[in-house]
């Protein structure tokens, strides 16, 4: 790969991937397929209005984890330390996406398809807690890919 495509994927890469750690660890929702299954919903189950507008979102997600494998695949002739690091990122953001689409929303829809009840059951509450440890497996995989990414662009 020549040097100024990878310099442009590198940029795309730290951009997407810091939009997306970033929008695991302080916004309101993963910016990865699937993510509108948690937004809030008002009194008759749909998402907020102002909130279901974001769609063009979706692309953040896929796109890092994209040019963090063409990265990782593609960059041949670099350091062993930068092609480590490289291909640990595409692995974390594999893994974001991964959790998201297999845990997260599964158990969110779950949630949503219960009834209203005046007290929570055990299995809502545990159901609630799994939701929240995968949130936070998902949180720290994002995190660790966008410090992967930017050690590997510094490590050049």
């Amino acid at each position: 790969m020549n040097r100024s495509l990878e310099s442009v994927l590198r940029f795309l890469n730290l951009a997407t991937s810091g939009l997306l750690a970033g929008s695991l660890g302080f916004g309101e929702a993963a910016l990865v397929p699937g993510w509108q299954e948690e937004l809030p919903r008002d009194g008759k189950g749909k998402p907020f209005e102002a909130l279901k507008s974001t769609n063009y979102f979706n692309a953040i997600g896929p796109v890092a984890l994209a040019t963090a494998v063409t990265i990782a695949v593609g960059t041949r002739g670099n350091n062993a330390t930068q092609r480590t690091l490289d291909a640990a990122a595409a692995i974390g953001l594999a893994g974001v996406l991964a959790t998201t689409v297999m845990v997260t929303v599964p158990i969110n829809k779950r949630l949503e398809a219960q009834p209203a009840a005046d007290y929570a059951s055990d299995h809502s509450e545990a159901m609630v807690r799994n939701w929240s440890r995968a949130h936070s497996v998902r949180t720290t995989l994002g995190v660790s890919a966008f410090l992967l990414a930017v050690a590997s662009n510094l490590s050049d």
